[in-house]
């Protein structure tokens, strides 16, 4: 089984479904596990739904998030 690699979008992007066109807002966490090293379409997940971005838009619109963190156990300690 392929690696899922994690990516929090930090810029809207627009994807595409069998149902159409979905815009992925800001804050969303999209999983992948391909390697987008070619241009073109890759699937993706986004709260359990498969949808496909194209790489660029992955690359520059997202940043990728620490694989020992997961996105329900992301947790901000205030300083005392």
């Amino acid at each position: 089984m392929p690696d899922v690699i994690r990516h929090r979008v930090v810029s809207p992007i627009l994807t595409t479904s069998k149902a159409g066109f979905v815009t992925v807002p800001a804050g969303s966490i999209i999983e992948t596990s391909e390697d987008l090293e070619q241009p073109g379409l890759y699937s993706v997940r986004v709260d359990g739904e498969e949808l496909f971005a194209f790489a660029r838009d992955i690359e520059e619109r997202t940043e990728p998030i620490d694989q020992m963190v997961a996105s329900d156990d992301i947790v901000i300690k205030k300083k005392s």
